[in-house]
């Protein structure tokens, strides 16, 4: 078989979560890959994806691939369900790329994502790849494709970066795609394994566990599917990167006509239920989020939805149609307790938090709580602030990251120019893995930062008022899975481990 373009998307679910991998995490569709495989094949190419984090990896896999589908380019997109994914999945796409080479050096390889497209030119000089694509990639795929098959000129495929001898060059800079609904109208789920090795993150099935009859939950967890209805983010906080593959703050829609449409495909044909909408804020446009719960709505369908939005986006009057129509998780960025230390990192809450989690839980609505500690003005008072905080507040989950300076964001070029700053190695990013590094602040350690939170993670889940919350709203088999996911090891060279 010859085709055009083959897709990887590369991962490493063990080295990145450790034991949480088993049981605990998602394992997610790979949207932005699928988008891309859609695209590519909507202009006539013949297109395959490799998912690495169902299929596994090994060299083998690199000569089986190659000698199957001899393709005549291949694609790899560093990006993962979160901006964080993609730094951290840098180790696995190396390898990848490294084992490709190594059987067949003349293998054409492009790779893109958030952090190639941040550092385009330091992934050329040290990764085994022929090109990079900066920005979102369709187009710079679709014209890398033309000039492999003798159509088009390399210095007029926009928003490449290749090496020409010992040389590094790059074109001028690709335009966002304007018009998603044409451009990107659709995902390539056919070319996936099925969806049911798709899984979703434990809490987001929490109120379906008692009715499990499987120890690890995977029968109601599956099928799963992450995907967008909207690119970019009008918001401009330092620690986050998406606008390194986006380009400037802002935000672009597809109509949500055609992205109930892909809920039609996905509940008819694939029999899916489970779906997390991987928008930086979701719950951002009133008209748009009340459109889509009536149109949803009125097809009854029996959905489990997942979105993020900020805890000053939330509007009151759209709970109840959130809730009738399938979204029973919203996500919010807290970030931190202490408004200095917000400001200092341009994330601004201009609303009571407490009254607006209270307020979406008592629609039936689940809270995600997502909390950071380690911002440059952090301290320990304040750390203990926000954890202060999140115990009072009580969300039914949380996520308690450590601050990663990821390459495209702010908090990057901050942390580039001071010595130690930065972890010395990509897989020192990932925020569960042995070698996690966290940004020291102006007043702590990385080791002390990383201390505090594993320390506050295990206060949080331990935390009595919080056992007896789950218990009530879900039941005995979520807290017993609760008690052992807290058990789970996670080592850290940092500290010792």
């Amino acid at each position: 078989m010859d085709i055009d373009v083959l897709f990887i998307h590369p991962g490493n679910h063990k080295g990145n979560y450790q034991d949480l991998a088993k049981e605990f995490t998602a394992i997610a569709t790979p949207s932005w890959t699928l988008l891309l495989a859609n695209y590519v094949r909507n202009k006539g190419y013949s297109t395959a994806i490799y998912d690495v984090n169902v299929k596994g990896w090994n060299e083998n896999i690199a000569k089986e691939l190659i000698t199957h589908y001899n393709p005549n380019l291949i694609v790899i997109m560093v990006y993962g369900h979160n901006p964080s994914a993609s730094t951290q999945t840098m180790p696995s796409a190396g390898k990848i790329t490294k084992d490709i080479k190594e059987y067949n050096k003349d293998v054409h390889i492009l790779m893109g994502g958030i952090h190639p497209s941040a550092l385009p030119e330091l992934t050329l000089k040290t990764e085994c790849v022929d090109y990079v694509a900066q920005g979102e990639g369709a187009y710079t795929i679709e014209g890398l494709l033309r000039y492999l098959k003798g159509k088009e000129n390399i210095q007029t495929v926009k928003g490449l970066w290749y090496k020409n001898k010992d040389s590094i060059h790059h074109t001028m800079p690709a335009p966002i795609i304007s018009n998603l609904d044409a451009e990107l109208d659709g995902y390539a789920w056919d070319l996936l394994p099925e969806l049911s090795n798709y899984r979703a993150h434990n809490m987001h099935c929490f109120q379906d566990f008692e009715k499990s009859v499987r120890d690890d939950f995977s029968d109601v967890r599956t099928p799963y599917v992450a995907m967008n209805t909207s690119l970019g983010c009008p918001y401009s906080c330092h620690y986050c990167c998406i606008n390194a593959l986006f380009g400037k703050p802002g935000i672009r829609y597809w109509s949500m006509e055609k992205v109930v449409s892909w809920i039609d495909t996905l509940v008819k044909k694939y029999k899916v239920k489970n779906i997390r909408f991987d928008d930086e804020l979701f719950i951002l446009s009133p008209q748009r989020v009340e459109k889509f719960c009536d149109l949803v709505i009125e097809r009854n369908y029996d959905l489990n939805i997942w979105v993020y939005g900020r805890v000053d986006t939330i509007k009151k009057s759209l709970l109840i149609k959130l809730k009738k129509a399938g979204i029973n998780w919203i996500c919010l960025g807290i970030e931190s307790a202490n408004e200095k230390v917000r400001a200092n990192v341009n994330k601004n809450i201009n609303k009571d938090i407490q009254d607006i989690v209270k307020e979406i839980q008592s629609h039936d609505i689940y809270v995600l709580g997502n909390y950071m500690f380690g911002l440059p003005e952090d301290t320990v008072e304040t750390m203990k602030e926000t954890l202060d905080q999140a115990l009072a507040l009580n969300c039914e989950f949380v996520n308690f990251y450590t601050v990663m300076a990821y390459p495209g964001s702010e908090l990057y070029a901050w942390a580039s120019k001071k010595e130690g700053y930065l972890p010395k190695t990509w897989a020192g990013f990932s925020q569960l893995g042995y070698d996690t590094q966290p940004l020291p602040t102006k007043y702590l350690l990385d080791r002390d930062v990383l201390k505090f939170r594993d320390e506050a993670f295990f206060k949080y889940y331990t935390n009595s008022d919080y056992m007896m919350m789950i218990e009530k709203k879900f039941g005995e088999k979520v807290k017993k899975h609760l008690e052992k996911m807290i058990n789970v090891n996670v080592k850290r060279r940092i500290l010792g481990d």
